[in-house]
């Protein structure tokens, strides 16, 4: 069974038992923290989750996968630009905090509240662990001006020469 329509809230262990899919295409308004974090509304976030039941251990899980498009602001050159967003993450239900202890490594707990799972928020910080932490576009990434190593070597008298202040060193004040 598949659903277009994507909850705020759903029932874990019902929705992996039920075999149930979400398969919707959301806009950017709908992700309010995301959208702070973004230039505009521009865009749009393709989300597709399945849940999934372990037969022995009756452990539930939840499996995202995020496709999708948005604006941000270029960190080099300051324009906007569309970025691509692509992440796929296994999510553990957990009931407590000391069930998030016992999650296995290949995936992240997310905690079931009484209503239920915030699937929401859930989704939403999936898609912002996808943004990058420095947003360039492609032009910009490729410019030597970002890549990581020593700083060049200056002489003092060099520092002193592209110094602005140098030049109020001669003035006195009476």
């Amino acid at each position: 069974m598949s659903s277009s329509r994507f909850p705020a809230w759903l029932d874990p262990n019902k929705f992996a038992d039920q075999q149930k899919v979400i398969d919707a295409t959301l806009s950017i308004d709908y992700f309010e923290r995301l959208r702070e974090q973004l230039h505009s509304s521009k865009g749009e976030i393709h989300c597709k989750i399945n849940g999934e039941r372990d037969e022995n251990s009756r452990k539930t899980s939840l499996h995202v996968a995020i496709t999708g498009e948005v604006e941000m602001i270029c960190q080099g050159c300051n324009e906007p630009f569309m970025q691509k967003l692509e992440r796929q993450a296994t999510l553990y239900p957990v009931y407590s905090e000391e069930q998030m202890k016992n999650v296995a490594d290949d995936g992240e707990p997310v905690l079931v509240e009484d209503e239920g799972l915030d699937i929401k928020s859930a989704v939403e910080d999936e898609i912002m662990l996808s943004l990058p932490l420095i947003p360039l576009m492609e032009a910009c990434e490729e410019l030597d001006t970002y890549e990581v190593g020593d700083l060049p070597e200056v002489s003092e008298q060099e520092a002193e020469q592209d110094n602005p202040f140098a030049a109020l060193k001669n003035l006195k004040l009476d």
